[in-house]
């Protein structure tokens, strides 16, 4: 099966943002084939991502037997999302960083906006004008780009993602406040909910994979040179930590390729869970705080799949066509 390839190769591609690093590093500059390492990925990734739509056209790997049955059941957990994705904000904001840890006060970005940040996640927490914070949130999402620069605000564009899906799908169920006036209003897009939820984890993944694995190897370097979590050499294969890294920035990239492709996206997200678990018992607590919101989402995705909208492949099962 495909996505035991995922399970056989680097376990910490879902590290912290620049992978611990205390800011810059030097370029890291290898003698090795570069090129041959990502040609022989490419292959890989083409070939998975061609299993998995033929999966999907045929409706095999779908899971879904995962998806609850009771009424309303998206409906409540997308209002336990919204306070998970608060919970995630208010933290953040009192560790003083804007959505990712190497934005913060001492990177210039200022206090009045981490501050925002807080009161949205509050918001959000206790589900008062959730869908007034969304908008909020997705405009602060847009106002941090000329403090943190494109390819930051591109790095943490599950932002903008979380912010559309709480707009759509607000907290209506564990609110203290309920606004309805925006309800009524988008309530014909809810559909989009999700597909927007996955989109945009995917492509957090995706790019995240290329901004701090494959363009800036220096960082996983750095990071295994202080923890030993290159288990292909431990386990004896010539497998280098720069091969390594690019092997992580390879998987994370395709499996958020996959989910943005809506292609087999519950085996994807079980996949994904796996990965963000496996941290938390090496790293601890810290680990779970710093990916709350993304966890929540890829949850989300294996109980309720891809959605029915904004998907690369439909399946033939799914739409009564064989």
């Amino acid at each position: 099966m495909w996505w035991m390839l995922a399970i056989l190769v680097p376990i910490p591609l879902f590290a912290h943002t620049r992978w611990f690093a205390d800011g810059e590093l030097a370029p890291y500059v290898s003698a090795e084939p570069t090129a041959l390492y990502l040609g022989v990925w490419a292959v890989i990734a083409a070939a998975i991502v061609a299993s998995g739509i033929y999966f999907e056209r045929h409706g095999l790997l779908q899971f879904r037997f995962l998806r609850p049955r009771a009424p309303h059941q998206f409906e409540r957990a997308a209002a336990a999302f919204s306070m998970v994705a608060g919970a995630f904000f208010v933290i953040a904001g009192t560790h003083h960083y804007l959505f990712s840890p190497n934005l913060s006060t001492d990177s210039g970005i200022p206090i009045w906006i981490i501050t925002l940040q807080v009161l949205i996640g509050l918001s959000f927490l206790i589900g008062a004008f959730a869908r007034l914070s969304a908008v909020l949130l997705a405009s602060l999402w847009v106002l941090s780009i000329p403090l943190t620069g494109l390819e930051a605000a591109l790095e943490n564009i599950w932002v903008l993602s979380t912010a559309l899906f709480i707009l759509l799908m607000g907290n209506d169920y564990f609110s203290l406040v309920k606004y309805r006036a925006i309800a009524h209003r988008v309530r014909p897009y809810r559909d989009y909910a999700l597909p927007i939820l996955r989109i945009g984890t995917g492509a957090a993944l995706f790019i995240l994979g290329f901004t701090e694995k494959i363009f800036k190897p220096e960082f996983g370097i750095n990071f295994l040179a202080q923890y030993d979590w290159n288990f292909m050499a431990l386990l004896g294969f010539p497998y280098s930590d720069y091969l390594f890294t690019l092997s992580a920035g390879s998987v994370e990239a395709l499996l958020g390729l996959v989910l943005m492709l809506g292609i087999v996206t519950r085996a994807t997200a079980l996949v994904i869970a796996t990965f963000f678990s496996i941290p938390l018992f090496l790293l601890g607590p810290i680990e779970l705080a710093g990916h709350l919101p993304h966890l929540a989402a890829v949850v989300l995705l294996v109980f309720f799949g891809s959605g029915e909208r904004l998907v690369a492949v439909r399946s033939r099962t799914r739409y009564g066509r064989i």
